[in-house]
């Protein structure tokens, strides 16, 4: 009698660690589901050897996205492939010193991906070039500006009603400009931000947001953009490259914070 219970013990013992052990396995996997559908694929696309992702790029690997960066100017087959996968999620097309105006067979294929995402609902980031990019896939005019900006500006105005993209920020804030190329904004587009010179500093149509200035900038960055133009800032009076070299250790950290702060915004807008 003493034997059957103590063997009807064991068995139901082991018939609810089999359930367990089920429901922990089950468990993992609906875990393991979940970690695959939030932990997405992010496409960047950089225009010059320069110019990579930086701080934003950090921020999206620390955070556990899975990042492919292809080189635009040596990888056109791969951009092509790119364009034909469904499993990203954020497509950031980063600057350079192209115009986008430049009959380039790969900043064409940027505007087609970046019109692709738009009509797939999936959201786009560009950054100085690839915002230019962004309003000219649009329709808009990409042309020279009134003049070039390098350096940290604390200048950029939010719109009346602010954008939630830019929650959390000082109006003005501050950031890293570097460039010379501005554009209208396209018909249906919302500007975000602006500056005394450039107008559209930040806009959004559908799902792409543009941002003509530079959140992602680190501090060697800086210094590399400037060694290697060295030559022709030395034309333009008005820009002086020890100024902003100096500038970097006052302003670096505000520039750094301010890309954090809109970077949780942006995964918030668009639940990534």
């Amino acid at each position: 009698m003493f034997l059957s219970q103590t063997c009807l013990f064991h068995k139901r013992l082991h018939t609810h660690q089999s359930s367990f052990s089920l429901f922990a396995k089950t468990l993992g996997n609906i875990k393991s589901f979940f970690y695959v559908f939030y932990m997405t694929n992010v496409l960047i696309i950089q225009n010059t050897r320069t110019e990579g992702s930086g701080n934003l790029g950090d921020l999206l690997e620390f955070d556990g996205f899975t990042v492919d960066t292809i080189h635009a100017k040596k990888c056109l087959d791969a951009m092509m492939t790119a364009m034909n996968n469904p499993d990203y999620s954020l497509l950031v097309i980063l600057g350079g010193p192209q115009s986008a105006n430049d009959d380039l067979d790969y900043l064409q294929n940027e505007q087609k991906l970046i019109k692709q995402y738009t009509k797939q609902q999936k959201p786009v980031l560009g950054i100085c070039l690839g915002s230019q990019l962004i309003a000219k896939a649009f329709g808009a005019n990409v042309y020279r500006g009134a003049k070039t900006e390098i350096g940290f500006y604390n200048d950029i105005q939010l719109s009346r009603i602010p954008s939630d993209l830019f929650s959390g920020l000082d109006n003005p804030f501050m950031v890293f400009h570097w460039h010379a190329d501005t554009f209208d904004l396209p018909c249906t587009a919302t500007r975000l931000a602006s500056s005394a010179v450039y107008p559209n500093q930040a806009f959004e149509i559908e799902t792409a947001v543009g941002l003509q200035f530079h959140f992602e900038v680190n501090r060697n960055m800086i210094n590399s953009w400037l060694d290697n133009a060295e030559s022709k800032l030395s034309n333009i009076p008005y820009i002086d490259p020890e100024k902003i070299r100096c500038d970097i250790d006052t302003h670096i950290s505000r520039v750094e914070s301010n890309m954090s702060i809109f970077y949780k915004n942006f995964k918030h807008k668009f639940h990534l």
